[in-house]
């Protein structure tokens, strides 16, 4: 089960049917995902459902997760009682509360330390934000060693613009296009959200795809004359691109589906359950043929079906319905384990911290230097947020709460900076 409706959820839960894993469900506390529209459309189609505005109440099992209980929440994020669901599961991916790695980076600037940083160490954004960031700090820092620090040198200024632009969040959602007119081959877009993706327009051979505004974020259009070649519907990450064929047959068109879930086969004369694009289902059709491009790792799928609804057509599902049934009663639970790990980095208990705290101590600096939570690798992102929860439950409220320090790093220094100073 997969908390967090982010990019990093939502490919998560992609990845893990590609591995062969079962994805219970996806809860997501926002009323929207707030990763990309074609992510979030691809798991759903896929059979695995998402929990728009519900959030994780409990992780429940002996010494291993056995099952999720997840809860409606709302505007204020508050648990609304009585909409508890559960679900059987062995794993729980927490896909939310993303942290930059970025202390350093910004330590170091303050410090006035030439610093580049890309990636995480920066921000969080989508990866290919961060290898673009990474090839401009590259640039910036065989600029500094050529010409001196501080140098732009050769950066063009399209770049700066073109990095802003892949961090961007997503944009507006629009409405299908008609672009087919009398045509009878020609791809369907299924991708209606403003985003940084483009390259459906770099591969059609009659260069007949373009974007709405001729810009990265804009829709991708199609205009002009389709081959069949495939390209598009391949290179798609969202499996955004269909194909619609009425050449032989205008009443019960081909309809070709990119798939790419290797450990759910499908083959010739299986029975698929079609999927519109908000994974409403179109009816039961059997497999006409199957294409297999191996060195994509994609097959494309294709179906004969009535023409109103060819167009529709964004996928099928793959994932069996019943993976998803939730427990006939929820599992309720009221508070934090004393035997759980608070911090797993240090090994520290529930207990060890509840303990302090019911002796009054509510700064979580003094509990660090007590238990040692906080002092992991993972600088107290994750038992920060869970001793404030713990804090919570023992009625200690948030304006009581003393944060953690944030230590700065360090340069050392000789002695001889100091006036009358002697390194020897």
């Amino acid at each position: 089960f997969i908390i967090g409706g982010g990019n990093v959820g939502l490919i998560a839960a992609y990845h893990a049917l590609q591995a062969g894993i079962e994805v219970v469900g996806l809860a997501e506390a926002m009323p929207q995902c707030g990763g990309y529209k074609v992510h979030a459309d691809k798991i759903k189609r896929l059979g695995v459902p998402i929990y728009t505005s519900h959030s994780i109440k409990s992780a429940n099992g002996e010494h291993l997760v056995e099952s999720v209980t997840i809860t409606e929440v709302d505007s204020k994020f508050q648990a609304i009682e009585g909409t508890e669901k559960s679900f059987a599961c062995d794993t729980i991916l927490v896909a939310v509360g993303l942290d930059s790695l970025s202390e350093f980076t910004l330590e170091a600037h303050a410090a006035g330390i030439p610093v580049y940083a890309a990636g995480d160490a920066l921000e969080i954004a989508e990866a290919s934000s961060a290898m673009f960031n990474g090839k401009i700090a590259g640039l910036k820092i065989a600029n500094d060693i050529l010409y001196g620090e501080g140098s732009e040198g050769n950066i063009p200024d399209e770049w700066y613009a073109k990095a802003q632009l892949l961090k961007s969040h997503p944009g507006q959602i629009k409405g299908y296009q008609d672009p087919h007119p009398g045509r009878d081959l020609f791809p369907v877009f299924h991708c209606l959200q403003e985003i940084p993706c483009n390259p459906c327009t770099t591969v059609c051979p009659n260069n007949s795809i373009h974007t709405e505004d001729g810009t990265l974020m804009g829709l991708p259009k199609y205009g002009g004359q389709c081959v069949g070649c495939f390209r598009c519907l391949l290179v798609c990450p969202g499996l955004a691109v269909t194909l619609v064929d009425m050449r032989k047959d205008k009443e019960m068109p081909n309809v070709v589906i990119p798939y790419e879930i290797g450990s759910i086969p499908v083959n010739k004369g299986d029975i698929i359950q079609l999927m519109d694009i908000d994974a409403n289902e179109l009816g039961e059709y059997p497999v006409f043929r199957v294409l297999d491009f191996k060195d994509r790792r994609t097959q494309l799928v294709v179906v004969k079906v009535p023409v109103d609804i060819a167009k529709k057509i964004a996928g099928f599902r793959a994932q069996d319905k019943s993976v998803s049934e939730p427990l006939e009663k929820p599992i309720i639970t009221t508070s934090m384990a004393d035997d759980a790990m608070i911090c797993l980095c240090e090994r520290v208990s529930v207990k060890e911290v509840r303990d302090l705290i019911k002796q009054g101590i509510t700064d979580l600096n003094q509990i660090k230097a007590i238990t040692r939570a906080g002092m992991g690798p993972c600088g107290a992102k994750t038992c920060d947020t869970l001793i404030r929860n713990l804090m919570r439950e023992e009625g200690v409220s948030a304006e009581e709460v003393v944060a953690n320090t944030r230590r700065p790093i360090f340069v050392e220094a000789t002695l001889d900076i100091f006036p009358d100073g002697d390194s020897k």
